[in-house]
Protein backbone atom coordinates (compact mmCIF):
# COMPACT_ATOMS: atom_id res chain seq x y z
CA UNK A 1 0.00 0.00 0.00
CA UNK A 2 0.78 3.49 -0.35
CA UNK A 3 1.68 4.58 3.43
CA UNK A 4 3.68 1.87 3.85
CA UNK A 5 5.75 3.17 0.72
CA UNK A 6 5.54 7.02 2.34
CA UNK A 7 4.53 8.94 -0.84
CA UNK A 8 3.87 11.84 -1.15
CA UNK A 9 3.31 13.70 -4.34
CA UNK A 10 5.48 17.06 -5.67
CA UNK A 11 3.34 18.78 -7.74
CA UNK A 12 5.28 19.63 -11.46
CA UNK A 13 6.74 23.49 -11.77
CA UNK A 14 4.63 24.65 -14.11
CA UNK A 15 0.93 22.92 -14.20
CA UNK A 16 -0.70 21.84 -17.04
CA UNK A 17 -3.83 23.74 -18.38
CA UNK A 18 -6.18 21.83 -20.05
CA UNK A 19 -4.58 18.29 -20.45
CA UNK A 20 -8.16 16.44 -20.80
CA UNK A 21 -7.47 14.14 -18.27
CA UNK A 22 -10.29 12.96 -16.33
CA UNK A 23 -9.68 12.09 -12.79
CA UNK A 24 -13.01 10.24 -12.31
CA UNK A 25 -11.73 7.97 -15.26
CA UNK A 26 -8.65 6.97 -13.62
CA UNK A 27 -7.18 3.52 -15.99
CA UNK A 28 -4.30 3.17 -14.66
CA UNK A 29 -1.73 4.09 -12.39
CA UNK A 30 2.27 3.38 -13.33
CA UNK A 31 5.62 4.24 -11.62
CA UNK A 32 8.11 4.61 -13.44
CA UNK A 33 12.14 5.30 -13.08
CA UNK A 34 12.83 8.96 -11.81
CA UNK A 35 16.00 10.53 -13.82
CA UNK A 36 16.64 14.18 -13.30
CA UNK A 37 18.86 16.07 -15.91
CA UNK A 38 22.37 15.40 -14.47
CA UNK A 39 25.78 14.70 -15.70
CA UNK A 40 26.17 12.00 -13.15
CA UNK A 41 24.03 8.72 -13.79
CA UNK A 42 23.97 7.69 -17.54
CA UNK A 43 19.95 8.56 -18.09
CA UNK A 44 20.44 12.09 -17.21
CA UNK A 45 23.59 12.15 -19.09
CA UNK A 46 21.14 11.16 -22.30
CA UNK A 47 18.77 13.83 -21.19
CA UNK A 48 21.83 16.31 -21.23
CA UNK A 49 22.44 14.87 -24.61
CA UNK A 50 19.18 15.45 -26.04
CA UNK A 51 18.84 18.96 -24.61
CA UNK A 52 22.59 20.34 -26.00
CA UNK A 53 21.12 18.92 -29.72
CA UNK A 54 18.07 19.93 -29.55
CA UNK A 55 20.03 23.83 -28.52
CA UNK A 56 21.79 22.80 -32.12
CA UNK A 57 25.28 21.94 -32.09
CA UNK A 58 28.09 23.14 -35.05
CA UNK A 59 29.62 20.86 -37.31
CA UNK A 60 32.51 19.47 -35.87
CA UNK A 61 34.08 17.97 -38.33
CA UNK A 62 37.73 19.33 -38.76
CA UNK A 63 37.73 20.83 -35.21
CA UNK A 64 40.50 20.16 -32.69
CA UNK A 65 39.81 18.05 -30.08
CA UNK A 66 42.00 18.77 -27.04
CA UNK A 67 42.86 16.19 -23.84
CA UNK A 68 44.58 18.50 -20.77
CA UNK A 69 45.81 16.60 -18.17
CA UNK A 70 46.97 17.15 -14.40
CA UNK A 71 50.38 16.03 -14.02
CA UNK A 72 51.12 17.17 -10.35
CA UNK A 73 49.87 14.26 -7.98
CA UNK A 74 51.31 15.59 -4.69
CA UNK A 75 48.05 17.91 -4.39
CA UNK A 76 45.10 16.63 -3.86
CA UNK A 77 42.58 15.94 -6.74
CA UNK A 78 40.09 18.82 -5.31
CA UNK A 79 43.04 20.92 -4.93
CA UNK A 80 44.31 20.29 -8.63
CA UNK A 81 40.60 20.56 -9.98
CA UNK A 82 40.49 23.94 -8.83
CA UNK A 83 43.56 24.80 -10.04
CA UNK A 84 42.83 23.17 -13.96
CA UNK A 85 39.44 25.01 -13.49
CA UNK A 86 41.03 28.41 -13.16
CA UNK A 87 44.15 27.49 -15.83
CA UNK A 88 41.63 26.60 -18.23
CA UNK A 89 39.82 30.24 -18.89
CA UNK A 90 43.32 31.41 -19.24
CA UNK A 91 44.43 29.19 -21.56
CA UNK A 92 41.61 29.81 -23.65
CA UNK A 93 42.50 33.45 -23.70
CA UNK A 94 46.11 32.34 -24.92
CA UNK A 95 44.83 30.32 -27.70
CA UNK A 96 42.63 33.09 -28.92
CA UNK A 97 45.16 35.65 -29.04
CA UNK A 98 47.64 33.05 -30.27
CA UNK A 99 45.32 32.37 -33.20
CA UNK A 100 44.24 35.82 -33.44
CA UNK A 101 40.74 35.71 -33.28
CA UNK A 102 37.61 34.61 -31.25
CA UNK A 103 36.38 30.46 -31.77
CA UNK A 104 33.44 28.14 -30.59
CA UNK A 105 34.75 25.74 -27.80
CA UNK A 106 33.08 23.58 -25.63
CA UNK A 107 34.90 21.88 -22.84
CA UNK A 108 33.89 18.90 -20.79
CA UNK A 109 35.18 17.73 -16.66
CA UNK A 110 36.67 14.17 -16.35
CA UNK A 111 37.90 11.61 -14.08
CA UNK A 112 41.08 9.24 -14.07
CA UNK A 113 39.55 6.09 -13.23
CA UNK A 114 41.88 5.16 -10.31
CA UNK A 115 41.42 5.25 -6.85
CA UNK A 116 42.06 9.24 -6.61
CA UNK A 117 39.92 10.52 -9.53
CA UNK A 118 42.19 13.08 -10.52
CA UNK A 119 40.40 15.42 -12.92
CA UNK A 120 40.89 15.66 -16.63
CA UNK A 121 39.29 18.36 -19.32
CA UNK A 122 38.18 17.18 -22.84
CA UNK A 123 38.10 20.23 -25.58
CA UNK A 124 36.57 20.92 -28.73
CA UNK A 125 37.51 23.69 -30.53
CA UNK A 126 36.42 25.37 -34.17
CA UNK A 127 39.69 25.36 -35.14
CA UNK A 128 39.84 23.60 -39.08
CA UNK A 129 43.66 24.72 -40.28
CA UNK A 130 46.50 23.02 -38.83
CA UNK A 131 47.35 24.56 -35.88
CA UNK A 132 50.71 26.34 -36.32
CA UNK A 133 53.87 24.75 -34.81
CA UNK A 134 55.00 27.96 -33.00
CA UNK A 135 51.29 27.28 -31.15
CA UNK A 136 51.91 23.77 -30.42
CA UNK A 137 55.28 24.54 -28.95
CA UNK A 138 53.78 26.20 -26.11
CA UNK A 139 50.63 25.13 -25.87
CA UNK A 140 51.80 23.35 -22.73
CA UNK A 141 53.60 26.50 -21.51
CA UNK A 142 50.19 27.85 -21.54
CA UNK A 143 48.88 25.02 -19.66
CA UNK A 144 51.27 24.88 -17.30
CA UNK A 145 49.85 21.95 -15.54
CA UNK A 146 50.62 18.65 -17.49
CA UNK A 147 50.25 17.33 -20.67
CA UNK A 148 48.20 18.14 -23.61
CA UNK A 149 47.07 15.55 -26.31
CA UNK A 150 45.82 17.15 -29.96
CA UNK A 151 44.19 15.40 -32.58
CA UNK A 152 41.66 16.47 -35.36
CA UNK A 153 38.06 15.66 -35.95
CA UNK A 154 37.06 13.37 -38.91
CA UNK A 155 34.23 13.22 -40.24
CA UNK A 156 33.34 9.81 -39.20
CA UNK A 157 34.70 10.54 -35.76
CA UNK A 158 31.64 13.72 -34.79
CA UNK A 159 29.06 11.47 -33.40
CA UNK A 160 31.26 9.37 -31.72
CA UNK A 161 33.02 12.32 -29.97
CA UNK A 162 30.40 14.17 -29.04
CA UNK A 163 28.86 11.49 -27.48
CA UNK A 164 32.56 10.42 -25.62
CA UNK A 165 32.26 14.12 -24.10
CA UNK A 166 29.00 14.14 -22.71
CA UNK A 167 28.60 10.78 -21.74
CA UNK A 168 27.89 10.47 -18.10
CA UNK A 169 30.64 10.00 -15.48
CA UNK A 170 31.04 6.24 -14.62
CA UNK A 171 32.30 6.22 -11.14
CA UNK A 172 32.01 9.52 -9.32
CA UNK A 173 35.09 9.83 -7.11
CA UNK A 174 34.86 10.10 -3.36
CA UNK A 175 36.02 13.73 -3.09
CA UNK A 176 33.35 14.57 -5.83
CA UNK A 177 30.54 13.22 -4.20
CA UNK A 178 31.17 14.63 -0.88
CA UNK A 179 31.32 18.25 -2.68
CA UNK A 180 29.25 20.79 -1.49
CA UNK A 181 27.05 22.57 -4.79
CA UNK A 182 27.14 22.25 -8.03
CA UNK A 183 30.26 21.54 -9.72
CA UNK A 184 30.36 22.78 -13.41
CA UNK A 185 30.98 19.47 -15.53
CA UNK A 186 30.28 20.89 -19.01
CA UNK A 187 30.65 24.31 -20.33
CA UNK A 188 30.32 26.34 -23.97
CA UNK A 189 31.68 29.57 -25.44
CA UNK A 190 28.99 32.05 -26.65
CA UNK A 191 27.23 31.24 -29.75
CA UNK A 192 28.46 27.52 -29.53
CA UNK A 193 24.61 26.65 -30.25
CA UNK A 194 22.83 27.36 -33.39
CA UNK A 195 19.24 27.18 -32.53
CA UNK A 196 18.98 29.33 -29.45
CA UNK A 197 18.22 33.07 -29.57
CA UNK A 198 20.12 35.38 -27.96
CA UNK A 199 18.44 36.81 -24.42
CA UNK A 200 16.94 39.91 -23.90
CA UNK A 201 15.21 42.55 -21.00
CA UNK A 202 15.52 42.95 -17.80
CA UNK A 203 17.36 40.34 -15.39
CA UNK A 204 15.39 39.22 -12.31
CA UNK A 205 15.64 39.14 -9.23
CA UNK A 206 19.03 37.38 -7.72
CA UNK A 207 18.39 33.62 -6.60
CA UNK A 208 18.55 33.58 -2.77
CA UNK A 209 21.23 30.66 -1.82
CA UNK A 210 20.04 27.43 -1.27
CA UNK A 211 21.15 24.67 1.61
CA UNK A 212 24.11 23.45 -0.22
CA UNK A 213 24.07 19.61 -0.35
CA UNK A 214 26.98 16.92 -1.38
CA UNK A 215 26.62 15.28 -4.62
CA UNK A 216 26.30 11.93 -2.95
CA UNK A 217 23.09 13.33 -0.54
CA UNK A 218 21.43 14.37 -3.85
CA UNK A 219 21.80 11.68 -5.93
CA UNK A 220 20.54 9.14 -2.60
CA UNK A 221 17.21 11.86 -2.57
CA UNK A 222 16.70 11.42 -5.94
CA UNK A 223 17.06 7.43 -6.23
CA UNK A 224 14.15 8.06 -3.72
CA UNK A 225 11.70 9.39 -6.10
CA UNK A 226 9.26 7.68 -8.90
CA UNK A 227 7.82 9.27 -12.07
CA UNK A 228 4.11 8.80 -11.68
CA UNK A 229 2.10 8.62 -15.02
CA UNK A 230 -1.58 8.34 -14.50
CA UNK A 231 -3.62 7.52 -17.70
CA UNK A 232 -7.58 7.58 -17.95
CA UNK A 233 -9.71 5.78 -19.89
CA UNK A 234 -9.49 8.20 -22.67
CA UNK A 235 -5.71 7.70 -23.34
CA UNK A 236 -5.14 11.02 -21.52
CA UNK A 237 -1.98 11.18 -19.01
CA UNK A 238 -0.50 13.10 -16.29
CA UNK A 239 3.03 13.05 -14.30
CA UNK A 240 3.86 13.48 -11.12
CA UNK A 241 6.92 13.38 -9.19
CA UNK A 242 6.53 10.71 -6.30
CA UNK A 243 8.91 11.14 -3.22
CA UNK A 244 9.49 7.24 -1.45
CA UNK A 245 10.99 6.51 2.20
CA UNK A 246 12.92 3.52 0.09
CA UNK A 247 14.63 3.79 -3.29
CA UNK A 248 12.45 2.33 -6.31
CA UNK A 249 14.82 -0.25 -7.03
CA UNK A 250 13.77 -1.53 -3.81
CA UNK A 251 10.39 -0.73 -4.38
CA UNK A 252 10.94 -2.85 -7.71
CA UNK A 253 12.24 -5.40 -6.20
CA UNK A 254 9.53 -6.09 -3.59
CA UNK A 255 7.21 -5.86 -6.45
CA UNK A 256 9.21 -8.15 -8.90
CA UNK A 257 9.58 -10.72 -5.29
CA UNK A 258 5.04 -10.29 -5.37
CA UNK A 259 5.21 -11.29 -9.59
CA UNK A 260 6.88 -14.52 -9.19
CA UNK A 261 5.05 -15.37 -5.87
CA UNK A 262 2.21 -15.19 -7.75
CA UNK A 263 3.41 -16.55 -11.17
CA UNK A 264 2.02 -13.28 -12.79
CA UNK A 265 3.51 -10.37 -14.68
CA UNK A 266 1.67 -7.33 -12.74
CA UNK A 267 3.63 -4.96 -14.87
CA UNK A 268 5.99 -4.09 -17.88
CA UNK A 269 9.62 -4.46 -16.63
CA UNK A 270 11.09 -1.43 -15.00
CA UNK A 271 7.19 -0.41 -13.57
CA UNK A 272 5.57 -0.63 -10.63
CA UNK A 273 2.01 -0.61 -10.76
CA UNK A 274 -0.58 1.27 -8.79
CA UNK A 275 -4.48 0.44 -8.42
CA UNK A 276 -7.41 2.80 -9.34
CA UNK A 277 -7.60 3.51 -5.41
CA UNK A 278 -4.39 4.02 -4.84
CA UNK A 279 -4.32 6.78 -7.83
CA UNK A 280 -7.71 8.45 -6.18
CA UNK A 281 -6.30 8.48 -2.90
CA UNK A 282 -2.95 10.59 -3.99
CA UNK A 283 -5.36 13.24 -6.32
CA UNK A 284 -7.35 13.77 -3.58
CA UNK A 285 -4.55 13.91 -1.06
CA UNK A 286 -2.60 16.66 -3.45
CA UNK A 287 -5.13 18.65 -5.19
Amino acid sequence: MLQSWGMTIEAPRKRRVGDGFREELVRSCELHPYGSETWWTVGGARKKERRLRKAGLPNFKDWRFLTLTMANRTISPREAYVRGKDRLRRFLACFRVGLGRPFLWCWKLEFHHDDDGYPHWHLLIEYRKRIPAEILVVLERWWGLGRINVRRVGGHDIGYLFKYVTKAVEDVPQWVGNHKGRMRVFQTSRGFYTGTKTRTGKRGEPRKAAVQNDLFTRLEADSRKAHLVMTDLLGNTRHRVAKLKTTFNALLLERANESILRRVQLAPPGVVNISQLEASILTREHK
